[in-house]
């Protein structure tokens, strides 16, 4: 990037401002900004839409839409046109359904995007002012601080930054920017604070583009993994037992290809179709839940994680606490008093900043009405982690001083001040959870403390309590904070965590980080290496760790966390490393994500171990059924109906009414796949035994009355086992959700006019072979099969 990339860096700041009839210290108003909208737009890029018919189309593409498509032609070749009617006619309302739910899902991501707004400080009409980044206009005077993320080209009219580019220009060295220099869209600001004036906005930035914090990468997901165990065995099985009915029909001088359009069937089965479906509306459907108790879902598998969650790492300042600092005890030095330590904090302040320290003492002067008029702040030096103080050169009756303010030992070094009675306050203070502010001034050529003065930031009402909830779910919590080791174990008592806190220098001098880091409730004094690594060495010993934050310093531990939480007075690149935002103070907001993690877990369980003991009964009961009988009990499209009748119901578990686990949740693949045979089993047995019913009792031996039989038998089993797994108990214990009933019920209904009218070639069955097969079906999944599978669970 060139120092000519943007046309206003050449100009001086003078003309800049002239030319966007702008004053340095009133910004715009209300009306230059709306008549500058009407020819700037909104700060903002367009995003690019797809094609709805390449999004349509994409559901005919893929291996599953092959072997449908493949199954249509050898139909189509048998001169089997019902077949290739209705299997045609199956694809295209399926393609149809996924699309109006992929719809529903983007339009939630869309107003996620639309929640996760950069927020600037922006002066409009002599106010400062919090304002969404897409209402700035070119001729916007914005305050600009360590740990923002710039949204829009701007030129620095005071002060300086220390500005990272590398996700503009690849490169990660740290650009210092002064006055007169552009900051470009896209830049993160790593230190230093200044006012600057925008520019050019939207698709005028340098880049073309707002950088936005809604992460496009799909990152990886746990259940992925569980999903290709499954499929493998699954294939496994299915091959086996296809290969060996393929090798009977071909040694009984069957045609290969009248049997190939069932057996493709039979391997579609397999594949776990409905999945992606079910688990995007599973997303969508939890962050629309969570969004409405203000918790923000940057990517929608988050909440997958939020559920195996078992280390909660948690950051005090405005999560524990209310981040709201207020001024509780002034001591002042000889030969000053209150009104002058509150009066030169203050001149070593900016409003525009909205620092909590800085408004905890311009509170405090309003409130005692402390004066500091007749001053004129020259310049102002922002904190800096290796100054740990503010410092500003002020003037007043043609008199200059430096006013500075501080963590109380660095003052103390710095104006060489000795006061024992002052070392004992302090840690009195300390011991009581509050923070020591030393406040100094410089004149004539002499540093000296003003003063002290002790701010508190109490824990937030609820906050013990909130703790509590998390670790009755099986939590571990961690606090990590940068303050004191006194203060850290006054607030870590408070809220519950626990006295056990020490100072992170212990993990960097010990061996057994791991073990010092479950034995400990806390650390005091942290460095953000050091919660990078806390979070990392958990991750290394199999810990699910959740991490909040809200500083730039945070990003890295936020950014390798499964679950980064960015709290409510987070900075812009946090919550961009975060995968969650809460909008509210305080934990609430993680407690519902953990309990709505879970229920969403529980759903996608409850689907995996219906897919598998639904294809093991299915491919193992008509495989074996063909090598006794010498018959299929169904063809081609029986299957392909049976398989898009009752994923229609599957899709609808992403929405039923399940319990939240008391303890973090596992994708261990053994007891899915446990339940899962052990269901498919009993499910196998039990339909051998009405197929020897119907062919003995029913008198059902005609082929065409078969495959209506066999459509029975498969249905019903598949669909009352749905009411099986849903649960781990007994089935009557929870209740149903409404979407999934209504679904059992429309799928039953229709089987049922289907059977009784004869519709897509099946034979019409009597009542009473129809009706005793529902009450057999119904008697072996809600009391045999449900039974069973709680004896299951409980073996574990």
């Amino acid at each position: 990037m060139t120092d000519q990339a943007n046309p206003y860096e050449a100009k001086t700041v003078a003309d800049v401002l002239s030319e966007l009839k702008v004053q340095v210290t009133a910004g715009l108003t209300d009306v230059e900004v709306q008549e500058r909208r009407k020819t700037y737009g909104l700060n903002e890029v367009p995003e690019k839409k797809q094609s709805f018919l390449l999004v349509f189309l994409k559901h005919f593409w893929g291996l599953t839409a092959f072997m449908l498509e493949f199954t249509i032609v050898a139909s189509f070749v048998l001169h089997k046109y019902v077949d290739v009617y209705l299997i045609s006619g199956l694809m295209l309302f399926n393609a149809v359904m996924g699309f109006i739910q992929e719809r529903k899902a983007a339009r939630t991501v869309k107003a996620l995007k639309k929640s996760l707004q950069v927020f600037v400080r922006v002066l409009r009409g002599g106010q400062w002012l919090q304002l969404a980044g897409n209402q700035l206009v070119p001729g916007d005077i914005i305050r600009i601080r360590m740990g923002d993320f710039i949204i829009a080209d701007a030129k620095l009219i005071e002060g300086m930054a220390g500005a990272d580019q590398s996700a503009l220009t690849g490169e990660s060295k740290l650009i210092d920017k002064n006055e007169g220099n552009i900051l470009y869209a896209g830049s993160v600001i790593k230190n230093g604070e200044c006012n600057a004036v925008v520019v050019a906005t939207g698709v005028k930035t340098f880049f073309g583009k707002t950088a936005q914090l809604v992460q496009t990468a799909k990152p990886h997901m746990h259940m992925e993994d569980v999903v290709k165990n499954v499929v493998k065995i699954l294939f496994s099985i299915v091959l086996v037992f296809l290969a060996i009915t393929i090798a009977i029909s071909l040694l009984h001088g069957v045609a290969f290809l009248s049997i190939l359009p069932l057996m493709l069937i039979l391997l579609i089965s397999a594949v776990p179709v409905a999945l992606p479906a079910m688990f995007t509306i599973g997303m969508a459907n939890g962050s629309r839940q969570l969004a409405a108790k203000g918790i923000l879902v940057s990517r929608l598998s988050a909440t997958e994680d939020a559920a195996t969650l078992t280390t909660l790492c948690i950051d005090k300042t405005g999560t524990l606490t209310q981040n709201i600092l207020s001024v509780q005890e002034i001591i002042s030095a000889e030969g000053f008093n209150a009104a002058d330590v509150v009066r030169y904090a203050v001149l070593a302040s900016v409003a525009a900043n909205q620092d909590p320290i800085d408004l905890a003492f311009i509170q405090k002067a309003a409130d005692d009405k402390t004066v500091v008029t007749g001053y004129t702040q020259k310049s102002f030096t922002p904190f800096t982690a290796a100054a740990k103080r503010t410092e500003a050169v002020v003037e007043k009756d043609a008199v200059q001083i430096t006013v500075m303010k501080g963590a109380y030992n660095t003052m103390k070094e710095l104006c060489k001040f000795q006061n024992p009675d002052f070392d004992k306050k302090v840690d009195t203070w300390a011991a009581s959870g509050f923070k020591t502010i030393a406040v100094a001034l410089t004149q004539d050529a002499v540093t000296k403390i003003v003063g002290i003065a002790a701010l508190i930031d109490p824990p937030l009402p609820g906050s013990a309590e909130m703790i509590k909830k998390i670790q009755e779910l099986g939590v571990q919590v961690k606090m990590l904070t940068g303050d004191a080791l006194p203060i850290a174990k006054e607030i870590a008592v408070q809220v519950g965590i626990g006295a056990d806190v020490v100072a992170a220098g212990v993990l960097r001098t010990g061996s057994d980080t791991y073990n010092t880091i479950i034995a400990r409730n806390g650390f005091a004094e942290v460095l953000p290496e050091d919660k990078f690594n806390i979070v990392k060495t958990l991750q290394q010993h199999h810990e699910i760790t959740g991490m909040t934050g809200d500083g730039v310093n945070d990003a890295p531990a936020l950014k390798q966390a499964e679950v980064g939480i960015a709290v409510l007075s987070a900075t812009d690149v946090a919550k961009q490393a975060a995968s969650v935002i809460l909008l509210r103070a305080g934990l609430e907001g993680i407690i519902s994500l953990i309990t709505v993690g879970r229920i969403i877990h529980h759903r996608i369980a409850n689907w995996v171990v219906s897919k598998i003991s639904k294809t093991l009964f299915t491919v193992v009961f008509l495989c074996s059924a063909y090598m006794i009988t010498g018959q299929f009990v169904v063809n081609a499209f029986d299957m392909v109906f049976l398989l898009f009748i009752i994923d229609f119901v599957s899709l609808t578990f992403s929405t039923d009414t399940v319990t939240s686990s008391p303890n973090p949740e596992s994708w261990s693949i053994k007891p899915l796949i446990k339940q899962g045979f052990v269901l498919g089993v009993l499910s196998i047995a039990e339909a051998f035994i009405w197929l020897y019913v119907g062919k003995q009792y029913f008198g059902i031996v005609r082929l065409h009355a078969l495959h209506s039989f066999g459509f029975v038998i498969l249905f019903f089993t598949g669909i009352f086992n749905i009411l099986v797994v849903r649960t781990p108990g007994r089935f009557y214990r929870q209740p149903i959700g409404k979407l999934l009933l209504g679904a059992i019920i429309a799928d039953v209904v229709l089987a049922l006019v289907i059977l009784k009218t004869g519709m897509f070639g099946f034979v019409i069955l009597p009542t009473v072979v129809i009706g005793c097969s529902v009450l057999y079906f119904l008697f072996c999944s809600l009391l045999i099969n449900d039974w069973v599978k709680v004896k299951v669970n409980h073996a574990k």
